[in-house]
């Protein structure tokens, strides 16, 4: 990689966990857009990024049940009172004598063993508690788990695609699980298999924009389909990412679709869309004409 890609990369690499949760300003946010058709490491980050950012959204915490918290607290009680100097002595503690003024004596160490002390034991018993609460049978309730039907491997089958990718089957599936499963849809798919129907469906409506383009890539390895191009074309006027529309103008472009120069010229004029964005899809409308 030469010096100044490097460099360039090297800067906007602060910026990517930023941007993958749309928090960055304007200004830096066209610098990262500007930056990621080119650089497919940078591409890759920002997947691997946004990924994990919904799969921490998807993550449910993790609460020990009602009978065991009650369990603990009636535990913790109890060594409160072991603690205190009537329950070690059998009777009240003696009064400790005041100190002269003029000599002081640190009690910092002792005051921190104990702290450390205190804290290594709740750490064991939250700990101790969270395991319980999943050996035991309240923790197989419906409600405190997230299940997910997709296949670690093979090729579903469309209606079954279908019903994994929008959580049709009752359980929330999160978006690196629909990444696998359109991914791994096109390994064995017909050009005319239906699976080209629900890959443009999660291309138009998936809420996530990581799944968004892992449907785009999979539309293009079926790109001679019957309708995948035309598909791409009219899921132009939808995108609202900007990863997701440079990467359709590109498709679009790559194969030819001249049928798309209407919607790229809508694009191209579009105020919402980011300059970057409306300078590929003016970039593209001069090579399809």
């Amino acid at each position: 990689m030469k010096l100044s890609e490097f460099s360039t990369c090297s800067e906007l690499e602060s910026l990517l966990p930023a941007y993958a949760e749309s928090s960055l300003p304007t200004a830096e946010a066209e610098r990262v857009v500007a930056h990621l058709p080119g650089c497919p490491a940078c591409q890759q980050q920002l997947r691997e990024l946004r990924a994990l950012s919904a799969d921490f959204d998807a993550a449910l915490p993790e609460v020990p049940g009602t009978a065991l918290r009650h369990n603990f607290m009636a535990m913790l009680e109890q060594q409160k009172q072991q603690l205190k100097p009537e329950a070690a002595f059998g009777g009240p503690a003696a009064p400790v004598a005041e100190q002269p003024a003029a000599k002081v004596i640190s009690m910092w160490p002792t005051a921190l063993a104990s702290n450390w002390v205190r804290i290594a034991a709740s750490i064991v018993l939250v700990a101790a508690g969270v395991f319980l609460g999943r050996q035991l049978p309240w923790s197989s309730q419906p409600g405190n788990t997230v299940a997910t039907t997709a296949p670690a491997t093979g090729q579903a089958a469309p209606a079954t695609l279908a019903a994994a990718l929008s959580g049709d089957s009752g359980h929330a599936v999160s978006a690196s699980s629909r990444i696998a499963l359109v991914t791994n849809s096109t390994k064995t798919a017909e050009p005319d298999d239906a699976t080209v129907q629900v890959l443009l469906n999660t291309l138009n409506f998936d809420p996530n924009p990581n799944v968004r383009l892992a449907a785009c890539e999979a539309l293009y390895r079926l790109r001679d389909a019957p309708g995948v191009r035309e598909g791409l074309a009219n899921s132009l006027p939808i995108q609202t990412d900007p990863n997701v529309q440079i990467a359709l103008i590109d498709m679009v472009v790559s194969l030819r679709v001249h049928r798309a120069v209407p919607q790229l010229q809508r694009l191209a004029k579009r105020p919402d869309a980011l300059p970057v964005v409306r300078a590929q899809a003016e970039a593209g409308i001069g090579k399809l004409i």
